[in-house]
């Protein structure tokens, strides 16, 4: 009997957090699971706002996918996580989107949970300067993404990167897992 081919993920990045996440929540569906991170361009500011979010996480998927096809990788997943503010009842909130497409060209999204940013660091938000960056500054950390983030901060350690992203990455799946809810068939 041949082994089983592995389900095979590529993420539009390389940041060790938001390839974790993606290995943590496509392992409790698919196994065995293959997954590689890829640098690629997200293709909207490096902080962006409202749908230029979701924008990015497209972007960053459908580039993975496009390595794919040019270099013959054969992924059966591409994944695209791009963090974010939004704009929603005169307030500001952060979030992450996660957008995922497959071979067959579906997609889906899903996003982590919002939680509301202070007066001050909007500001400087709207100013231009990156949510990472303000982290850094508060914190004295200087490389925050990859370790607590923004949402650690926040919530004193609580809820990580990590715990976040994961929850999202499986949030992005349920229409693969539920494809005959989801897919209509053509």
């Amino acid at each position: 009997m041949l082994p089983m081919r592995p389900t095979k993920v590529l993420i539009g990045s390389e940041n060790g957090v938001k390839i974790e996440s993606t290995q943590q929540s496509f392992s409790r569906f698919f196994n065995p699971l293959e997954i590689h991170g890829l640098s690629v361009d997200s293709g909207v500011s490096a902080q962006p706002f409202n749908q230029d979010v979701f924008v990015g996480a497209k972007n960053r998927a459908e580039h993975a996918k496009r390595i794919s096809d040019e270099q013959h990788l054969n992924a059966n997943f591409f994944v695209g996580i791009e963090g974010g503010v939004l704009q929603l009842h005169n307030r500001w909130f952060q979030f992450t989107v996660i957008h995922i497409l497959d071979q067959q060209h579906r997609e889906s999204f899903g996003t982590t949970g919002l939680y509301e940013l202070p007066g001050r660091i909007v500001e400087k938000l709207l100013a231009g300067i990156e949510l990472r960056s303000i982290i850094d500054e508060l914190t004295g950390d200087f490389n925050p993404g990859e370790k607590q983030s923004a949402s650690g901060f926040f919530t004193k350690g609580a809820v990580d990167r990590l715990q976040n992203y994961t929850q999202a990455v499986t949030f992005a799946l349920i229409p693969f897992l539920q494809d005959n809810l989801y897919f209509e068939e053509k």
